[in-house]
């Protein structure tokens, strides 16, 4: 994508312009603007559109396959579409210095590639202890600096925000991007593994449709609900990445104070704590 040098200070500007204006009329007790009440109402129509697609269409398709889909044929799809994955996310993982996390992901993709039968087994799991990393550019555009970001509902996808939205735009197209600047030979090998995850992976997904099903069936709001739990998951890998990112700085230790031996009032021993400007206290 071409980008000139004024676009994004401008963009910038526009979106932090729109955020005062935001928080001066609700701060300051005034009725919120207009365009704040259009927005929420468009993502609770975007909501209410989605639920009807779930319930029409995926929460039926979802019951279908976990009732006649064995389980164990369920769990090595679910490993084999994780596997599919671990390429972008070892790559998020690099562009996030994460070098841990990337290690780990790159031992993963060759253990269960090979030992695990092209995927089919989440090996590297079983034997040797290698959990699957997250990794997605939306967490790798939050570490280097993109934080907070409004709020969406995504057609189908649901839950989400300005940032993760572009990470999973950005996620979608990468393997054909990918694709034009590989050699002709590697780009051809690439295209039956990208056509396996795009299919893949919502079969996989339907899997963990009964999740959203009894969380649904046990809320009041369903929205906010869905908002709050997606949050939360969200925030967690969010954080995760930032600590283990070499972008982050070390966090100083807290000084740990000493204990000494002093003669009290009375001649007797006693113990104080000094810290380390040699004051006790």
């Amino acid at each position: 994508m071409r980008s000139t040098g004024w676009q994004v200070p401008t963009v910038l500007a526009a979106c932090l312009a729109t955020s005062l204006a935001g928080c001066a009329g609700t701060s300051a007790g005034l009725p919120a603007p207009s365009y704040l009440a259009a927005d929420a109402d468009a993502r609770k129509e975007i909501f209410a559109t989605n639920q009807a697609f779930n319930t029409a269409i995926v929460y039926p398709l979802a019951n279908a396959y976990r009732d006649h889909v064995p389980g164990e044929m369920r769990d090595r799809i679910d490993a084999f579409t994780t596997n599919l994955s671990e390429p972008m996310v070892f790559a998020n993982n690099v562009l996030q210095l994460r070098l841990d996390a990337a290690a780990t992901t790159l031992a993963r993709f060759v253990t269960n590639s090979t030992l695990g039968g092209l995927g089919l087994f989440d090996f590297a799991a079983a034997y040797g202890q290698q959990a699957h990393q997250s990794g997605d550019f939306g967490q790798t555009l939050y570490v280097w600096g993109v934080r907070d970001t409004a709020y969406l509902v995504l057609p189908i996808l649901g839950p989400s925000t300005v940032r993760d939205g572009i990470g999973t735009g950005v996620g979608l197209l990468a393997p054909y991007g990918v694709a034009t600047i590989v050699p002709p030979w590697l780009a051809a090998a690439a295209t039956p593994v990208n056509a396996a995850d795009t299919l893949g992976k919502p079969v996989a997904d339907l899997g963990k449709v009964g999740a959203l099903q009894e969380l649904e069936a046990s809320s009041v709001d369903f929205y906010a609900m869905l908002r709050s739990v997606s949050d939360q998951r969200r925030q967690s890998e969010l954080q995760e990445a930032l600590a283990q990112s070499l972008l982050t700085p070390a966090q100083p230790a807290p000084a740990a104070a000493a204990t000494v031996a002093v003669e009290g009032p009375e001649g007797q021993d006693a113990e104080r704590r000094v810290g380390l400007g040699g004051e006790p206290h």
